[in-house]
């Protein structure tokens, strides 16, 4: 009798552990989606992925930033689901893609605008340039505050990028110092992100920078009114001006995919989430101007 209890508890204690391994195994794992790119999409699509993840515990969305040409370059080597981008691919993009099978398929999310900031020193409220001056500046022609205009301070003018594959610096050379033949000083300091230039022009004397609007902060910047040239209007960088592509340097932000998504794919019911009512609320939260309606 005692034996027959010991091989029966035994035989429980097997069955256990088996069905302990079988479901370790077998059990389902969580849908992931992988999304990377642009930082001054980060803020808004981390946001999105927390609330999208409490409202379907099943899915488990990855997001990093590392800049726009970063996203590209991840979906085009398909180790990535979503790209987020700040600017459009550019044609050696598109043609590593086509090379590589893959499909740019580029999904506006937002409407953004790169402002450009200074230090409080050079001017604590607002700053009226023109884009060829603004230009000048970043490309090093100018190297005093007097110089650009004389009633600014006589002190060294101290410039920051972004680094290279930005999005936010491709918009800002395409809009700004492309147009005048100007590349940017190799002496400016460069910066990996959107909230690491907002600290740095804080926090050094006579700076100047750019970011995404989402960025800006009135309370440690000033910021750039700009006109196209010496007989426009100088234009701030508000909601109406963006919208109407008034403002000289606005722009779309993107979630990027290998074609169109599959309908009813949970990248698919992503993107529809940050297309949403509730999605164009975190874009407006988060600093951002939501897409305009069809009737605006």
């Amino acid at each position: 009798m005692l034996m027959n209890k010991v091989i029966l508890g035994l035989l429980i204690i097997g069955i256990a552990i088996i069905g302990g391994t079988l479901y370790y195994f077998t059990r389902p794992t969580k849908i992931q989606i992988r999304i990377a790119g642009s930082t001054t999409c980060l803020p808004i699509i981390q946001e999105a992925a927390i609330q999208f993840m409490s409202e379907h515990p099943e899915v488990s969305i990855n997001v990093e930033g590392g800049g726009s040409g970063h996203g590209y370059a991840s979906l085009i080597d398909r180790a990535i689901d979503i790209a987020m981008a700040s600017r459009p691919p550019k044609q050696i993009e598109v043609d590593q893609a086509t090379q590589n099978g893959v499909e740019l398929r580029l999904h506006k999310i937002a409407m953004d605008a790169v402002v450009i900031i200074v230090n409080p020193k050079v001017a604590d409220d607002y700053l009226n340039l023109t884009l060829e001056q603004v230009a000048k500046i970043f490309a090093g022609n100018y190297t005093k505050w007097k110089e650009v205009d004389p009633s600014l301070p006589n002190e060294d003018i101290i410039v920051f990028t972004r680094e290279a594959g930005s999005g936010t610096r491709g918009t800002f050379e395409e809009h700004v110092m492309e147009p005048f033949g100007l590349e940017i000083t190799a002496d400016a300091h460069e910066v990996p992100s959107n909230p690491q230039m907002a600290i740095s022009i804080k926090n050094t004397d006579y700076s100047i920078g750019y970011v995404g609007l989402g960025f800006y902060n009135e309370h440690d910047h000033g910021i750039v009114y700009l006109a196209v040239n010496d007989t426009s209007p100088y234009i701030p960088p508000t909601k109406e001006n963006i919208y109407s592509l008034e403002y000289p340097i606005a722009r779309y932000l993107y979630l990027v995919t290998n074609g169109e998504p599959e309908e009813g794919s949970w990248i698919s019911r992503f993107i529809a989430f940050v297309l949403s009512s509730e999605g164009q609320q975190i874009v407006e939260e988060k600093g951002f101007l939501p897409l305009p309606s069809e009737n605006d």
